[in-house]
C-alpha cells in the first residue's frame, strides 16, 4: 500500500482503480445473479435494451464514496472520518473548507447521485444498477412464465408494471434510486 496522501482529485485520479467495482451479473451474489439474470432475459426477448452499470461494489470504494459524500455536505468534519488502514487516504486538510472542497471533487469524479450507504446491497453482491429503455409497448414474460404487458411510462424508475415483474423474479426496485434494484429493494 502506498503511503497516504490528501483526498481530492489528485487522490482520486491517482488510486480509484485500486478500488474496482464490477458491472458483471456473474460477480452477484448466486441466487441473486439467477435471478437478474432471467430478468434481463425476459426484458431482453421482449425487446427491452438493459444496460448494467453496477453490481457487486468494492467495499474500499464504499468507504470511500460515503465520506467523501458526507465530508462535502458538511455531514461529517474532517478530523472524524474514521480510519480506514486499507485506503490510504488523508481527509483532514488542516482547514475543513479545503478538506469539503476536496470532498467535494472526489464526489464528482466518483459520480455520485445519491448518499453511498456503507451497508449497501452492492457489497454483498445483491444489487444491480442498470437502465432498462423501450421504444413500444413490451409483453414481458414474468418468473411464472405470465406476459405482462409493459408500455407506459418508458421510464425503468416509473413503471409500477415493470416493478412488479422484477418482483416475481426476486428483483425489486429501489423507487428513489432510478438505476438501483435489489434482492430486497433497498
Amino acid at each position: 500500500m502506498s503511503d497516504p496522501a490528501l483526498s481530492g482529485a489528485d487522490w482520486w485520479n491517482a488510486n480509484q482503480q485500486n478500488y474496482p467495482n464490477s458491472a458483471e451479473i456473474a460477480d452477484l451474489a448466486p441466487a441473486f445473479a439467477t435471478a437478474v439474470g432471467g430478468f434481463i432475459r425476459a426484458l431482453e426477448t421482449a425487446g427491452a435494451i438493459v444496460r448494467v452499470s453496477a453490481t457487486r461494489r468494492n467495499r474500499q470504494r464504499v468507504y470511500l464514496m460515503h465520506y467523501s459524500w458526507k465530508l462535502a455536505k458538511g455531514q461529517i468534519r474532517a478530523r472524524k472520518v474514521p480510519v480506514d488502514r486499507t485506503v490510504p487516504i488523508i481527509w483532514d486538510h488542516g482547514d475543513e473548507t479545503a478538506s469539503r472542497k476536496a470532498a467535494q471533487e472526489m464526489v464528482e469524479l466518483f459520480d455520485i447521485v445519491y448518499e453511498p450507504s456503507l451497508t449497501s446491497n452492492h457489497i454483498f453482491g445483491k444489487a444491480v444498477d442498470m437502465s432498462i429503455a423501450w421504444s413500444e409497448p413490451m409483453n414481458v414474460r414474468n418468473a411464472r412464465g405470465r406476459e405482462v404487458l409493459i408500455d407506459l411510462p418508458r421510464s425503468d424508475a416509473r413503471n409500477p408494471r415493470l416493478h412488479a415483474v422484477g418482483a416475481t423474479y426476486g428483483v425489486r426496485k429501489l423507487l428513489t434510486d432510478p438505476p438501483h434494484w435489489s434482492v430486497n429493494g433497498h
